[in-house]
């Protein structure tokens, strides 16, 4: 006869509280808090990558027509990324280096 009961030890969960001061003592364990350089980089990416979605079915063979709406009320047809980038109003500094990059492209060779 072997006993098994030492095998199957279950632990009640324990909700553990993190008494460090500022924020970091607030979140759970684990959490990810992010401060400087961590937190600019993670916005950055995101904001381009808000740009790469919203141009995304714009591009290639198979890109699809968007209607935008501008600041002065009007209005464009275009599958152009570049127009679509330049219509934007765009705030975020990273975000707007990658609309200067567009207007540049489509000034030299004419195609964004």
């Amino acid at each position: 006869q072997v006993d098994h009961s030492e095998d199957f030890k279950f632990k009640m969960a324990t909700p553990r509280i993190n008494l460090g001061s500022g924020l970091p003592g607030l979140l759970k364990d684990g959490a990810k808090h992010l401060t400087g350089l961590e937190n600019v980089m993670v916005k950055n990416i995101d904001a381009c990558g808000e740009l790469g979605k919203i141009t995304r079915t714009s591009l290639g063979p198979n890109g699809m027509y968007k209607l935008i709406q501008n600041h002065l009320d009007k209005v464009f047809v275009t599958s152009d990324a570049a127009t679509i980038m330049t219509e934007m109003e765009v705030m975020h500094p990273a975000a707007k280096m990658i609309v200067l990059a567009a207007k540049m492209q489509e000034s030299e060779f004419g195609d964004g």
